[in-house]
């Protein structure tokens, strides 16, 4: 199976804002904790599973930003991204695991910079002339996705891994958590396949990376996001263990 390429054109619509941070509606037949900030809740909220899917195993216009002094790794035609929902945090680095700079309302207007490899989070500055890094989840934006530079995070470890079939297909759109203890982020494959979660460079010991989802986006999903294979599939292993910094990326195969 060929995974399709994903449109240029990404339109991010939120399916459910909660009262609170730590209200999402489950859509997931995957146990796994309740994550606190805003940018997993709504990845919560735009992942889905079919019932037939077998679980995992073990508005006011802010001011136009000013663009920081500093040049950006390439440049491409000024492209602005708004917050689509309340209390969207503003990063040091992309992930969750980083501290929070600004919480910023919806309807923020964010200045993009550029992504973190994978496309998941964008360097972003905002009406202060703060930069910083936002889930590509929770902002609303129109743009040509191979137009915008990718920028490598610094100060950060990277946990990465590959999930293909036994044709040796890439599969998207599927996620996993890496945790140690009460510590947690999560990432999802893209379109190669792979996908990239970022913790500080100050943390070691050994994670878990588990399975954790599938996205509607995933190529193993159809348009109605139903399983396209009966049955749907998994990732094998499971979940592996590493030690910090990682060496290897880890492989997963979707059967």
């Amino acid at each position: 199976m060929k995974a399709p390429r994903y449109s240029n054109v990404w339109i991010m619509i939120v399916l459910a804002v909660a009262l609170s941070l730590a209200c999402s509606s489950q859509v997931t037949v995957f146990e796994t904790p309740a994550a606190p900030d805003v940018e997993t809740a709504v990845t919560q909220t735009l992942t889905a599973m079919t019932k037939n899917a077998p679980p995992a195993t073990n508005t006011t216009a802010p001011t136009q930003p000013a663009a920081p002094a500093g040049a950006t790794p390439e440049k491409f035609a000024e492209v602005y991204v708004y917050t689509a929902v309340e209390n969207v945090n503003l990063r040091t680095n992309p992930g969750t695991l980083f501290k929070v700079s600004r919480v910023m309302p919806q309807n923020s207007r964010l200045l993009l910079l550029g992504q973190a490899p994978g496309g998941e989070w964008l360097k972003v500055v905002n009406a202060e002339g703060i930069e910083g890094w936002v889930n590509s989840n929770v902002v609303l934006a129109t743009y040509e996705r191979t137009a915008i530079p990718i920028i490598e995070p610094v100060d950060v470890q990277l946990v990465t891994g590959v999930v293909e079939t036994e044709l040796g297909t890439p599969v998207s759109g599927i996620g996993f958590a890496v945790i140690q203890g009460t510590r947690r982020t999560d990432a999802v494959t893209d379109a190669e396949g792979r996908f990239y979660a970022y913790v500080p460079s100050n943390l070691v010991g050994t994670w878990e990376v588990s399975y954790a989802s599938v996205s509607c986006a995933s190529n193993t999903m159809d348009t109605g996001c139903n399983c396209i294979l009966n049955p749907c599939g998994t990732a094998h292993p499971a979940s592996a263990t590493i030690e910090l910094p990682q060496v290897e990326p880890l492989f997963f195969l979707w059967k």
